[in-house]
């Protein structure tokens, strides 16, 4: 583990995760050439495993974020909407997405992002590249078959709205547990004076 972060690191991963600015973070998907450089191209292909080249996601998110440009019939999407991505991979297609949308001038985090994939290596690099990319707190990665799991994106978003409760119940139970011990301390204290 060691020498893959040191090789990483010598390779210049910082140039590409370094940066303060989320724009300048997601030029390009460091996961997805991680991913296709660990595995053998029989096993990609044996999984079904193809990425959107990133001009095709760029031309698909330009279409997608001005569907109706010079026609005047509806607005322009707006924020608060939803993306669903079945087969996400990685996440590119969101990754030019959010770089659309940002040259916009719009905030992708105002959006809610949710990635499906198959493969679960796919779907830990979709994870970590929604934190790199800051796509924002609406922003979820299932990992199952969305063939056979038809409800999946919304078990997706259940499922982590039930491990946030349980992560609050922990950190309330965990400040309570601080505030005991503080007022164990503070009426010791006052105790061992009087």
């Amino acid at each position: 583990m060691r020498a893959v972060a040191l090789a990483a690191l010598r390779h210049g991963v910082l140039q590409h995760t370094g940066d303060t600015d989320p724009a300048g973070r997601s030029r390009i998907d460091l996961m997805s050439w991680v991913i296709t450089s660990l595995r053998h191209h029989h096993s990609r292909r044996s999984l079904g495993e193809y990425h959107t080249p990133p001009d095709i996601s760029r031309l698909i998110s330009e279409v997608l974020a001005n569907p109706n440009r010079g026609s005047g019939d509806q607005p322009p999407h707006s924020p608060g909407e939803w993306a669903l991505e079945p087969t996400a991979g990685t996440g590119g297609l969101f990754r030019t997405s959010a770089q659309v949308l940002r040259r916009n001038g719009e905030d992708p985090a105002e959006r809610g992002w949710v990635m499906l994939e198959l493969d679960p290596l796919a779907a830990a690099a979709a994870a970590v590249n929604t934190l790199v990319w800051e796509l924002g707190p609406r922003a979820f990665v299932g990992c199952g078959d969305v063939l056979a799991q038809p409800r999946l994106a919304e078990e997706t978003i259940a499922q982590a709205g039930e491990m946030a409760r349980h992560r609050d119940d922990i950190v309330g139970m965990i400040r309570f547990a601080i505030a005991t011990r503080a007022t164990d301390q503070f009426l010791n204290a006052l105790s061992a004076n009087g």
